[in-house]
């Protein structure tokens, strides 16, 4: 019986402190939980139903640990007012996998009820707002938040937490290209990958800076390297010179075409808020 008490309350306080995020003042959870999945269906594109089954524009199976929790909001608010709330909170660091609102996302009810097995997700289409989103971690996390509003003006918010096993990050390059591309020109830059030791790009990465390099031949990028501490600030930039001519060695040796491609070692100069070690791709402006 103590066994199963401590087993519980770790459990609790594993979900109670995973969420970072916080909805709307005043909302009412109204479920929660986490469980292993071996074989978690993550929605990437628009579900189209054909017959009685639905398909999606795009999707792929993971193995993950699923965290999720759900909300009702108080009234008075919109579905597009909590997920951008929620999405605000999420998307810092992040690359968007997909998004879609309104009935270009397919059926509230195929989301609610094939997706998700959240029944009281199911509202009007054209109220419904989803996005998913991938963090660049040791082991990377995928976000999803998905609302809706039902014809009673009750509105509800959904977040998932997909913590990637081993192995599995590479099943969403494609979608992560896609995505990066999107958060690059949105805000100016991307983190390519948050920095625990050697500054180094993936295959995958190389790959789609090069086939970036060749879609836009008129726009130029840079490859950043940040780091903070251990270091005085000047040698904190000869290093992070050193390493991001590195990078960019690693994209001329795969081939790349690198006229438009620069590197720059930052140092501790242009903090962002989260103040990590980190790579970015920075699009230059004229």
């Amino acid at each position: 019986m103590l066994t199963k008490i401590v087993q519980g309350l770790a459990l609790f306080l594993c979900i109670q402190g995973a969420l970072a995020i916080e909805p709307i003042n005043g909302s009412t959870e109204k479920d929660t939980g986490v469980r292993q999945d071996k074989d978690y269906w993550l929605i990437l594109g628009a579900i189209q139903r054909i017959s009685t089954n639905i398909k999606p524009e795009a999707d792929v199976r993971l193995s993950a640990k699923i965290q999720h929790w759900l909300w009702q909001l108080p009234v008075g608010h919109s579905s597009d007012e909590a997920f951008r709330t929620l999405k605000d909170q999420l998307s810092k660091n992040t690359a968007t996998l997909f998004q879609c609102q309104g009935r270009s996302c397919g059926l509230s009810n195929d989301f609610a009820n094939q997706v998700f097995g959240q029944s009281i997700l199911y509202g009007r289409d054209s109220d419904q707002y989803y996005w998913v989103g991938l963090t660049d971690e040791k082991r990377p996390v995928v976000w999803l938040v998905y609302t809706s509003e039902r014809s009673a003006k009750r509105v509800y918010a959904y977040v998932e937490k997909i913590q990637l096993d081993k192995n599995q990050i590479e099943k969403l390059d494609g979608f992560v290209q896609k995505g990066q591309e999107q958060t690059l020109f949105e805000q100016g830059y991307i983190t390519l990958t948050k920095l625990g030791g050697e500054a180094h790009l993936r295959d995958a990465q190389v790959n789609w800076i090069k086939q970036l390099l060749l879609d836009y031949p008129a726009k130029k990028f840079a490859l950043v390297v940040h780091r903070y501490g251990g270091l005085e600030d000047q040698r904190l930039i000869e290093r992070t010179q050193t390493e991001a001519n590195g990078l960019l060695d690693q994209v001329a040796n795969a081939g790349g075409f690198i006229k438009n491609l620069y590197a720059h070692g930052a140092g501790a100069v242009m903090p962002r808020k989260d103040m990590s070690d980190r790579i970015e791709l920075v699009e230059l402006k004229k």
